[in-house]
């Protein structure tokens, strides 16, 4: 099972009844994620009354053998029931649009667009929307291929705030360094978000051994996948693999930004 579930109202049945099923067909044994973008605007939508699931990649990849990538929306003062993962389970909440309260093992936090939660195995959580206007998150959650590995007993969850991540300005435009550290079952996960003014490149194509995953947060980006060129606008998705040929550039009117995140297995 996915997930262990409290649930607390019959929208909030509703709502997690289609988030387990969703990941339990997920986690099964599957194709393996192409390097390649997945654009927003193609991604299919599941609506659960007033909520938006959509589903953006799930399969297996040379690291893992399950990764999912999917987002949900609450609307005003919507409440998602009590969460536990399992133990086999790490997830990445990123905030895409609105305002959450997430309270993770009893740490109570107010969350803003751009802010991120890591959520380690066994841990619970409750997630609701304290804005104004519907919110929607990215949930990205992952299997390591070897089950057996023992998990960091001294990591444990966290909520970065946007607001609290120092912007340092370059020449090309600008980064935030957001988190990079040990997980429970990931050896270090580093993730940080790059800003390029118009016209600008982050760098020449290039290679690494660590699998990458990008997600835009505004603007227009053109992505050199083994030698092809693939369009990304805001929330879109691009899947790397490992040693995948790879380079981003902003085609943009005005400045893009994006999340970037590796990582290292145990």
């Amino acid at each position: 099972m996915l997930h262990s579930i409290r649930l607390v109202s019959p929208r909030a049945t509703a709502l997690l009844i289609t988030l387990f099923v969703l990941g339990l067909g997920s986690f099964a044994t599957g194709s393996k994620v192409k390097s390649a973008v997945y654009e927003w605007n193609d991604l299919e939508v599941q609506r659960n009354g007033s909520n938006e699931i959509r589903r953006v990649l799930s399969g297996s990849t040379d690291g893992f053998k399950s990764l999912e990538i999917y987002t949900n929306s609450l609307s005003v003062d919507e409440r998602a029931g009590d969460v536990q993962i399992d133990e086999g389970i790490e997830q990445l909440i990123i905030i895409k649009r609105g305002s959450l309260d997430l309270k993770v093992n009893g740490d109570n936090r107010k969350l803003g667009p751009g802010s991120i939660a890591i959520i380690l195995p066994g841990d619970e959580y409750q997630i609701g929307n304290v804005g104004p206007i519907s919110a929607t998150y990215f949930v990205l959650q992952w299997r390591i291929k070897n089950s057996n590995a023992p998990l960091d007993s001294n990591a444990s969850a966290e909520m970065v705030n946007w607001t609290d991540v120092a912007f340092e300005a370059s020449e090309k435009g600008g980064r935030r360094n957001i988190i990079r550290q040990p997980t429970a079952m990931l050896a270090e996960f580093e993730m940080h978000t790059t800003t390029l003014d118009e016209g600008m490149k982050s760098h020449d194509p290039h290679v690494h051994v660590e699998e990458e995953i990008i997600l835009v947060r505004y603007g227009q980006v053109e992505e050199m996948i083994d030698g092809s060129p693939h369009s990304a606008g805001p929330g879109s998705v691009i899947f790397l693999g490992s040693n995948v040929p790879h380079g981003i550039r902003n085609i943009g009117d005005g400045p893009c930004e994006y999340y970037a995140f590796k990582w290292k297995l145990r």
